[in-house]
């Protein structure tokens, strides 16, 4: 009597496959689109979105990019300065652009290169959402201080009340991502103590800024 095959073991699930889109910032005045791309095709991303940048800085394919993107799913790029100009940019775009979706960043070449994800198991896979939180709570403090600041000078001068007729670069930044959230200007005018119509005309594109 011959025996039964034996059955064969059930195959594991398959993971969850999230979505990985690339992003590629390109410029008339650089040479590495192709490396760029060649990267990003190498990552295994689903799709790639191209965008030619602009002196104003306007990234609306990213925007896009980042509407379409669920939790868990993953931003691929090449090098950071892809998607900020600055390092502040960067922390900014990180605590309130992906941190918020709870989109993991996969960062291609350079130092920071990785996957660095908002909810990683370990330091290495959050360190840059951590720096980005600590950079976020310190701006924050920042502004709140000098904000205190300006109204005890104006107190002690005989001005009572009233908000910061200018709005800096730190609180212009804030004002920005949280606005690309879909706040309204009313709202993150009061968050940051400032001047409804002041703070509209400084989000305002240069060339359509309000003129007196």
């Amino acid at each position: 009597m011959t025996e039964a095959p034996a059955r064969a073991a059930a195959a594991p699930p398959r993971p969850h496959n999230r979505i990985r889109v690339g992003y590629a910032r390109v410029s008339t005045r650089e040479q590495d689109h192709d490396s760029q791309l060649d990267d990003l095709n190498a990552a295994h991303c689903r799709e790639i979105i191209i965008e030619t940048a602009s002196t104003r800085g306007d990234r609306p394919k990213l925007r896009a990019a980042l509407d379409a993107l669920r939790p868990g799913d993953t931003l691929v790029i090449h090098r950071p300065d892809r998607v900020a100009r600055s390092m502040k940019e960067l922390l900014v775009f990180l605590e309130d652009e992906l941190h918020a979706r709870d989109i993991t960043l996969e960062i291609l070449t350079g130092i920071c290169a990785g996957v660095h994800r908002p909810g990683g198991a370990t330091l290495a896979d959050r360190l840059l959402f951590a720096v980005a939180a600590l950079a976020a709570e310190m701006e924050r403090e920042l502004i709140r201080d000098r904000t205190l600041d300006g109204l005890r000078a104006a107190a002690a001068a005989g001005r009572h009340g009233g908000r910061p007729t200018t709005v800096t670069d730190d609180i212009l930044a804030i004002a920005r991502a949280r606005q690309a959230r879909g706040e309204s200007v009313t709202t993150i005018a009061r968050h940051l103590s400032v001047g409804r119509s002041t703070l509209y005309r400084a989000l305002q594109p240069p060339d359509q800024a309000i003129t007196a």
